[in-house]
């Protein structure tokens, strides 16, 4: 934007201190958070800022951006990848990519947290999973936070504007024949796992009326990451592989929709 010298380019607004300790923040799963800091509640008209704090061994998914953005390690050691390739980065280094780049970050330590400070060129932001395509605008995540509680996709409440829908992880199973009743056993015993799992609002499994060993699993997750980053890295996810994995006839079929009609 060009303005005259003596002209203000942007509207006036009170200034603000922002104590993160004193923010509500909201998961990314994969046992990272963020604190939004600079948004428009507070007058932001060209940037957003916020900081994510990652648990020891914590990661968020692939994903681009729609803007330009600088990230600044304050705390701890991470990982980043940026256009397929990884840096180690530590305090006080810093990234810039350019809008459209696949990046993502994870800590580099299993124990230690990780902090980061990043900054969105616009406060159009948005993010786009690489995995999926699945588009949200960042600021309407922030709003969620602002309230105090999490990102939940599948509530009404975030069906206003350009928000992200909620993921269903479908899997495809194929069982030895005849072990039916021990695998929906097995299920059945797995599931406080699913249900415990950062992220998870319920499963329901379906067994084929033409093909009875052929079953199809469906999970209910925040994001993608909740499912392939948080759950596939906890204890939970051994469990459930532990229990069912003895009856797979062959390596189940896993992928992820969003829903794109509701009549």
């Amino acid at each position: 934007m060009n303005c005259p010298p003596d002209d203000p380019c942007f509207a006036a607004f009170p200034p603000a201190v922002l104590r993160p300790a004193e923010l509500n923040s909201f998961s990314r799963g994969g046992g990272a958070r963020t604190i939004p800091l600079v948004t428009r509640a507070v007058g932001a008209e060209v940037y957003l800022t916020g900081q994510t704090l990652f648990e020891g061994g914590a990661g968020i998914a692939l994903h681009t951006h729609n803007c330009p953005e600088s990230v600044t390690i304050l705390e701890g050691d991470a990982i980043v990848e940026i256009d397929g390739v990884e840096h180690h980065v530590t305090r006080f280094d810093t990234t810039y990519v350019a809008a459209g780049t696949p990046h993502r970050f994870r800590n580099a330590s299993a124990t230690k947290p990780m902090r980061i400070l990043w900054i969105y060129a616009s406060v159009d932001a948005t993010r786009t999973l690489v995995e999926t395509g699945v588009t949200a605008r960042v600021d309407a995540e922030h709003g969620k936070a602002a309230e105090g509680r999490n990102w939940h996709p599948d509530d009404p409440r975030e069906l206003e504007g350009n928000t992200t829908p909620v993921i269903t992880e479908i899997a495809q199973i194929e069982i030895l024949a005849g072990q039916e009743k021990e695998f929906e056993a097995a299920v059945a015993e797995a599931v406080p796992f699913f249900l415990a799992a950062d992220g998870c609002d319920g499963l329901d499994l379906h067994r084929s009326v033409e093909h009875p060993p052929r079953y199809r699993l469906t999970v209910r997750w925040e994001t993608v990451e909740h499912h392939t980053v948080a759950f596939r890295t906890s204890e939970g996810f051994a469990r459930w592989r532990a229990l069912v994995g003895p009856h797979f006839a062959a390596t189940p079929q896993v992928e992820h929709v969003i829903s794109v009609l509701k009549p």
